[in-house]
């Protein structure tokens, strides 16, 4: 009698690689981005609240940084252990299939792959953004500009398709070249990010002003003050409506905090990178616990610190005091709203409010970022002339997200191949460089949706929607990859984590339990971290769905608000959906044109 076929083949052909080391600067690098960079400023500007009514001094975005940081620990806790008793490639999908069932395990992780993979176009294409349009203005005195003739969202999308073509052919000669690779590019930042620090703690009140009246030049060819950005985000005469106090965040300090941690939750996404490589990972079932554990505590130590030392250094310079239509200058003496250089600049920066900007406001045009920030000080003391450094820091840290994109994303799509429930050729490995190599080259074709969104092509207004289209825009356009990735990927880590808590309790799975290296507290300790996962989880899935709206309605989907066009306003939630039925289509296609016994192959864990 033949012997069933249950796998592709009997081994994966991929080889454990990774060490220890690496498998930490996978979790940091593919985390630590293009968010942190700009996050507390993006959503003071989002969601502004008066510097006077912030809890006991501390930011709505540190105190989200910190929220969000301990709903992460509560998850990698769970999946440390769960990927621990499962150390194979594809991380998540293998958990999920093997306890909660394989068409969970396939829409889940189909949805993690489009969140992974299309974040890897986003991030190409954001390279350029911060040389191009953030960090120009402080490190070489000027903003570029693209080529002559070619538009900027073209331009944006042509210089992102280019770096994705770049990593997407490294990525085919495995981890090995990989990781070298991302060695350098991770160090390199990150001994870079001791320099910032220091600049951050020099820039005083007399620093950066020093600092703008160096770099920064108005309109009219004055040097910009701090007073300038305040002034101006409060003046009703200059902005109209549009000025700072009519936008505050609705619940006050409270509904800050929860618009902002759909920020923080972005900037957290990639925290458990390294267990979609957990088969490509030396001795993955002891190491993986404790390395993504330090990863983790770095990663939050990390936010909380630089967006902390970030917002006290332009907070309390060039207060105003705003008292219903009245604005003096100074802090308030008893009721009021005090804006400094903080919040207007965040403001004006970021606010979303149709019609206010920075050029609006007749300022320079440089936004405002952590080295941007850094870039003023540095000219303030005197260190102006080593501001190329921060755009090397900028862009390695923004860079460095994309070899880990490739390596989770494509795993992904190899696992599932490998269970047979996506053409088998997904599952291909190189026998030289044991890499899937059309599983990466898939995963370079759907980063394009990426370069499309980041890019702006899809924008009302954009070279691919100059009729304005709304679903266009709001499906395609620049937004819409943040919403969409931080959906999908919140879905399927609220199924990783749910996994724990069912896995003590079904007897099916006893032989996993069983094996399982890690069992913290036991059966009842198991269930109880599981628990704690996916409620942390659910919290994050209940604020990306129903926070209140910022001014510019940025990246939240909102389920509970009012909606004036459903097709439009919740397009995220039916993309979502449909991409989700799209994944549990092709799932029962391939139940049925693969005759696989799939009650047998998702009964074991795959081999090595």
């Amino acid at each position: 009698m033949a012997e069933e076929k249950l796998f592709v083949r009997k081994a994966t052909g991929l080889v454990r690689e990774i060490g220890a080391l690496t498998a930490i600067i996978i979790v940091i690098a593919n985390t630590v981005g293009l968010g942190w960079q700009k996050r507390v400023f993006q959503f003071t500007g989002l969601a502004p609240l008066p510097e006077n009514q912030w809890l006991a001094g501390i930011h709505p975005m540190v105190m989200a940084f910190i929220i969000g940081g301990i709903a992460i620990l509560l998850s990698v806790v769970a999946i440390a252990v769960l990927s621990a008793a499962m150390p194979r490639s594809g991380g998540g999908y293998v958990v999920i299939s093997r306890i909660l069932g394989p068409i969970w395990g396939f829409v889940g992780a189909w949805l993690e792959f489009f969140s992974i993979s299309w974040s890897f176009g986003i991030i190409a294409v954001a390279v350029f953004e911060g040389i191009y349009f953030i960090m120009g203005p402080i490190a070489f005195g000027s903003s570029f500009a693209p080529p002559g003739g070619i538009s900027g969202d073209w331009f944006l999308f042509a210089v992102g398709l280019v770096l994705v073509i770049i990593f997407t052919v490294i990525g085919v000669f495995g981890v090995k070249l990989t990781g070298l690779l991302l060695q350098v590019m991770f160090w390199i930042p990150a001994v870079l990010t001791f320099y910032v620090f220091g600049l951050l703690s020099q820039a005083s009140s007399t620093a950066i002003t020093t600092g703008m009246a160096n770099l920064l030049k108005l309109p009219s060819g004055l040097p910009a003050t701090p007073d300038n950005y305040v002034a101006a985000a409060t003046n009703s005469t200059l902005l109209g409506s549009g000025v700072i106090q009519n936008h505050v965040a609705a619940g006050g300090y409270w509904g800050a905090v929860a618009i902002a941690i759909v920020g923080a939750y972005f900037a957290y996404i990639g925290y458990a990178a390294s267990t979609f490589v957990a088969g490509e990972i030396k001795e993955a079932n002891r190491s993986l616990p404790r390395t993504l554990l330090i990863a983790s505590i770095i990663i939050i130590a990390l936010y909380v610190s630089v967006s902390l030392v970030a917002s006290s250094a332009l907070k309390g310079i060039a207060v105003r005091c705003v008292v219903g239509n009245t604005v003096t200058v100074g802090p308030c003496s008893g009721n009021g709203q005090e804006f400094s250089l903080l919040s207007a600049w965040s403001y004006l920066s970021y606010n979303g409010v149709t019609g206010v900007s920075l050029s609006a406001a007749n300022l320079p045009t440089a936004k405002l970022w952590t080295t941007t920030l850094a870039g003023l000080s540095a000219s303030g003391i005197n260190l102006g002339s080593a501001n190329w450094i921060l755009v090397i820091f900028g862009v390695f840290w923004i860079a460095n997200d994309i070899p880990p994109f490739i390596l989770t994303a494509s795993r992904i799509l190899f696992a599932m191949s490998f269970d047979r429930v996506l053409p088998a050729p997904l599952a291909n490995v190189n026998d030289r460089f044991h890499s899937p190599i059309n599983a990466v080259f898939v995963t370079g074709v759907v980063a394009l949706l990426g370069c499309f969104s980041e890019s702006g092509l899809f924008d009302g207004g954009g070279s691919l929607n100059a009729g304005s289209n709304a679903f266009l825009s709001a499906a395609l356009g620049s937004s819409g990859g943040v919403e969409l990735t931080d959906l999908f990927d919140a879905t399927f880590f609220t199924l990783f984590t749910l996994s724990l808590l069912f896995l003590p309790i079904m007897a099916s799975k006893r032989h996993i339990f069983d094996t399982a290296p890690y069992k913290p507290g036991g059966k009842g300790g198991m269930i109880l971290l599981g628990a704690a996962g996916f409620v942390a989880n659910l919290v994050i899935d209940g604020f990306l769905l129903f926070a209140p709206a910022p001014a510019g309605d940025f990246d939240l989907l909102q389920i509970g608000r009012q909606v004036t066009n459903p097709l439009v306003d919740l397009w995220a939630l039916w993309f979502t959906i449909i991409i989700a039925l799209a994944g549990a289509l092709i799932y029962l296609y391939y139940k049925q044109v693969s005759k696989a016994n799939y009650a047998t192959i998702f009964a074991q864990i795959p081999p090595e």
